[in-house]
């Protein structure tokens, strides 16, 4: 799904440049020498440096197009399952029903064998009322970044950890 149109010089160029990275990882998997090949290709094209700018953009928001695209057929599929799943659930229930005043003996039809087995679970009335010794305690602990990059500001010092400063990139 695309938006924009690239040139196909440009478009090429840059896939050949995302094609240096693993898709999973961002790791690079080519030689260093191929990659300066394609870095050198793209830094040819920095002649037209406002278009080629524009492109990247163009780019960016095809792909975020796409993502976009991806998300909703994502959420088709799940919905699509969920229904699916209903209507698996309500066959059982009609098996059941069919099935549960003769349960006694198994019943094989084609592939299927329909049958019960007795199984045990346990049903909590009170929650409230259980003693602790039958609770499990279950312990969460996350480190407090803010609080540490509070104490590192009012000048405590910390050699476990410093504060970065970072440029991060806005496009509207």
């Amino acid at each position: 799904m695309s938006i924009y149109t690239l040139p196909k010089e440009i478009e090429q160029a840059l896939e050949r440049y995302y094609s240096c990275f693993d898709e999973d990882t961002g790791e690079m998997i080519v030689e260093d020498e191929v990659f300066e090949k394609i870095q050198a290709e793209l830094f040819e094209l920095q002649n037209k440096k406002e278009e080629l700018l524009e492109w990247y953009l163009k780019d960016r928001l095809n792909k975020k197009a796409e993502n976009e695209w991806i998300q909703m057929e994502i959420q088709r599929l799940q919905d699509r399952v969920a229904r699916n799943n209903k209507k698996i659930e309500r066959v059982e229930k009609i098996v059941d029903y069919q099935f549960r005043e003769d349960y006694t003996k198994p019943i094989a039809l084609w592939n299927f064998t329909i049958a019960y087995r007795k199984s045990k679970s346990t049903i909590i009335e009170d929650e409230n009322i259980i003693d602790f010794k039958y609770k499990k305690e279950k312990v969460s602990i996350r480190i407090d970044k803010t609080a540490i990059k509070k104490a590192i500001e009012s000048g405590e010092q910390v050699e476990w950890a410093r504060i970065s400063e970072n440029m991060n990139l806005t496009i509207k």
